[in-house]
């Protein structure tokens, strides 16, 4: 580095050695900082990395996006909202006690949604209006049969690419790889969070059976109305997930020999709702479905009755009358109102209700009286 101060005094005379010394105190902090640039780069990239390092080693909020969403979703219904414990993990159920003087029993809803604020009008027409008339509600998401497609994230250097031909400029290229990167290790943070979260029923999901999942759920649901002292219990469960939610339930019905109008078992009435016209429910379960003769049957049928339908329907009518089905109810609705869950009128409403106080009347059974 040069220094003015080293000259001899004697060789600044001409006005050219006065100009030559102004100009080089003016290039003396230039020089200086000429020699720092490394330093700050070097330093500035070490930061950055410690804080992207920093980031990613944080444990997320949620053990996933599933979790997350059902966790914002019960803070704004909090009297509903009710977590129950599993060996696979929380799961969320939605539980809305009676709004009558009479409390006539309790109806389970199943549906193969994951998440509940996606549930088709019809269910969540009956969860929020039956206990106007008397009857509780606990409904339950369950797994989905088939899982949900990922969708496909943009790779960081299409994503450059992208920025590159919008703005030109060849600088933003890097400016925006470095963000793309810290995301795509932040999503793989919470990942590994979620698959190894003990609480986490979307993580279990991922390792254990559809049918061991849907088994640990009904179990779950029927151990909270114990607890509560209910005990009348009407099951709802869509086509997708019947066999999987009654083949637990079902062996434990058994022929009441004294009062054939009272089921003895942990449910007094079944309902099927045929949501899902892709996936039909094949004759070998409904064979176990309709294996219980005693247990008065629901089946509805929502779409318009096309041939694939109506096979479907014939099917299902002939087994159960081949296992000689004491009562079983079979109903197409698919020509009325466009369903909406503020409608406590409803014809599907009307027609479970009724359905309901004819195979599960009398008072709700309590702890003191389990007879």
């Amino acid at each position: 580095m040069l220094a003015v101060g080293l000259w001899p005094t004697r060789s600044i005379k001409t006005p050219a050695g006065l100009l030559c010394g102004a100009l080089l105190l003016c290039l003396l902090p230039l020089i200086s900082t000429a020699q720092e640039p490394e330093e700050n780069a070097e330093s500035s990239a070490a930061s950055s990395a410690a804080s992207s390092s920093s980031k990613s080693s944080e444990a997320p909020l949620y053990p996933s996006r599933t979790m997350r969403n059902k966790s914002l979703f019960a803070d704004e219904i909090k009297d509903e909202a009710q977590w129950l414990d599993t060996e696979h993990g929380k799961i969320l159920a939605l539980y809305r006690p009676t709004e009558a003087k009479k409390t006539l029993g309790v109806l389970i809803l199943f549906h193969a949604a994951e998440n509940p604020q996606f549930w088709p009008p019809m269910l969540e027409n009956l969860r929020a209006n039956l206990p106007r008339y008397g009857w509780e509600t606990l409904a339950i998401s369950l797994p989905h049969k088939y899982p949900a497609p990922i969708p496909a994230r943009p790779s960081s250097s299409s994503f450059s690419a992208s920025a590159s031909s919008a703005s030109g400029e060849t600088e933003d290229n890097t400016e925006d790889a470095a963000p793309a990167d810290e995301t795509a290790a932040q999503e793989e943070a919470v990942a590994a969070a979620s698959s190894s979260a003990p609480g986490s029923s979307s993580a279990a999901s991922s390792s254990v059976a559809r049918e061991v999942l849907i088994a640990t759920y009904v179990e779950a649901a029927f151990g909270f109305l114990k607890e509560k002292g209910r005990f009348n219990v009407v099951v709802l469960t869509d086509n997708s997930s019947a066999h999987q939610v009654l083949q637990n339930l079902l062996p434990q019905v058994k022929e009441n020999k004294r009062d054939a109008s009272v089921v003895d078992g942990p449910l007094q009435a079944l309902v099927i709702t045929n949501l899902q016209q892709q996936e039909p429910i094949s004759k070998t379960e409904l064979e176990a479905i309709f294996s219980a003769a005693q247990l008065p049957v629901m089946d509805i049928f929502f779409a318009p009755d096309n041939a694939e339908q109506h096979d479907a329907r014939e099917l299902h009518r002939a087994i159960a009358m081949r296992k000689k089905l004491a009562d079983y109810q079979q109903h197409l609705i698919d020509t009325q109102p466009k369903m909406v869950e503020q409608d406590h009128q409803s014809y599907l409403l009307g027609r479970v209700r009724g359905f309901m106080k004819q195979k599960a009347s009398g008072s709700e059974l309590t702890s003191n009286n389990p007879q």
